[in-house]
């Protein structure tokens, strides 16, 4: 019992001092701004806990998450897309006083899918930190944006029945190429969460082999409107259409801009016979 004990003390005082000399060695760094910053002492330590009403303060995990990464100028200047939106693509007006209502183009040009959904504004500070997911191979931020994507989906969808989840496919050779798709992980993410909520949300079946991309295309970000809408087309296939047939889908991405690749996923997902198609993402282009 004493050496037991002696470990565990020994242990006690060891953790803060190989925190310091890491800290001093190897200083964190910004995702955003790349300056030099002390990140907190315990980051991430608080887990998402549910209300009566089921929905949990995703951006307070978001930003405990994701302070070990970004320092606090930084974090603070994410935006959260909140009402007046559009119902049906989920774009936040500018004027601040109205209530939700179809935008523009959404009237003049109807959708595909029935509404998407978006955590945050797709600002230059996001747009950092999910080039650095995507691009630069820090998937560790699959979890703070999956957890944040988490508390939109406990938003709006709380009293809707989902029957599955499909994260937008890569092309087989992006795949290979990046090694990971970052639809599908911010999803993945959903299992750390705490364990009645996980069983919960473990029964939504999360398919990788029923949507695929069979197109290699160009990337988006880039293109103008037209050129993403030609960009995509048929790209997208549906490979097990019993898998969708009469169901309530829900697609994944990271990013909406113009809609065109989820629009795109969406047709064919109707075409291959699902009920209705909503989409979730983290940021939304404003």
């Amino acid at each position: 019992m004493q050496i037991a004990s002696l470990i565990s003390a020994m242990n006690n005082w060891a953790k803060p001092v190989s925190r310091i000399i890491l800290d001093a060695v190897f200083p964190a760094k910004c995702l955003v701004c790349s300056r030099l910053f002390k990140p907190p002492v315990a980051p991430g330590s608080v887990q998402p806990t549910r209300t009566a009403s089921k929905i949990i303060d995703a951006f307070t995990e978001f930003y405990q998450l994701l302070s070990a990464s970004c320092c606090p100028d930084c974090l603070k200047d994410f935006v959260a897309i909140s009402s007046p939106i559009c119902e049906c693509c989920g774009m936040m007006f500018k004027g601040r006083e109205d209530d939700n209502h179809l935008c523009g183009e959404c009237l003049m040009q109807p959708k595909k899918f029935r509404m998407a959904r978006a955590a945050l504004a797709y600002d230059p500070q996001l747009m950092a930190v999910i080039h650095r997911f995507k691009y630069a191979g820090k998937s560790q931020l699959a979890r703070p944006l999956g957890w944040l994507i988490l508390g939109v989906y406990l938003r709006h969808w709380q009293n809707e029945k989902v029957d599955l989840i499909l994260p937008i496919p890569l092309h087989p050779k992006k795949m290979r190429r990046r090694g990971f798709n970052q639809s599908y992980l911010l999803i993945d993410s959903w299992k750390s969460i705490s364990k009645p909520m996980a069983d919960e949300l473990s029964l939504i079946p999360v398919k990788t082999d029923v949507l695929v991309r069979t197109k290699a295309t160009l990337p988006q970000a880039g293109l103008g409107r037209q050129q993403r809408l030609h960009n995509i087309k048929g790209a997208f296939k549906v490979r097990i259409p019993e898998k969708v047939h009469g169901k309530k889908v829900l697609l994944v991405d990271d990013v909406y801009t113009t809609g065109a690749t989820v629009n795109e996923c969406a047709r064919m997902l109707l075409k291959a016979g699902a009920q209705v198609v909503d989409v979730l993402t983290v940021a939304r282009a404003v």
